[in-house]
């Protein structure tokens, strides 16, 4: 029973990280299209201005450190329970017949603390990739007003 809740916990944290890496590629790409059009617009600009340069390059940096949280959070924490039966890190650094034997005689209650001490790890991976994908978000919605405004002072 407490195996089968640990297992059930152990898949909704799995869900929670597939959920926050889904959440980078659209806001990359958004990131990505806002800089492209800004590129090209800078590339046509005849003459700057002081405010058009501070406003783009606030505008740039934001997208910028917004892709960067993006990047982070995608980058894999492969950093798990060492011997394990549940972490697939753990279980590639043994070898094949060793971790059958292992596994098979493995205790319930081993095997239990074990699936917690690898849900624990998912939460903790879960919770870093919400906070960096938090911070990515911030800087884009920041640098939607004053990208419109560079946008505007790049066109006209």
């Amino acid at each position: 029973m407490a195996i089968d809740r640990a297992e059930k916990v152990l898949s909704l944290q799995l869900e929670w990280i597939r959920v926050a890496d889904a959440k980078v590629p659209p806001l990359f790409a958004i990131n990505t299209a806002m800089l492209g059009v800004m590129a090209v617009l800078v590339k046509s600009i005849q003459v700057w201005t002081i405010a058009t340069a501070i406003v783009t390059t606030i505008s740039a940096l934001s997208l910028l450190l917004s892709m960067g949280c993006l990047a982070i959070c995608m980058f894999p924490r492969l950093n798990g329970p060492k011997s394990s039966s549940v972490f697939f890190g753990g279980i590639a650094k043994q070898a094949e017949g060793k971790f059958k034997k292992d596994f098979a005689s493995q205790a319930d209650t081993d095997y239990l603390d074990d699936v917690l001490s690898q849900t624990y790890r998912n939460a903790e991976i879960a919770d870093t990739k919400y906070g960096v994908i938090k911070v990515a978000f911030i800087f884009t919605f920041f640098s939607m007003p004053v990208w419109l405004l560079a946008v505007y002072l790049l066109f006209v």
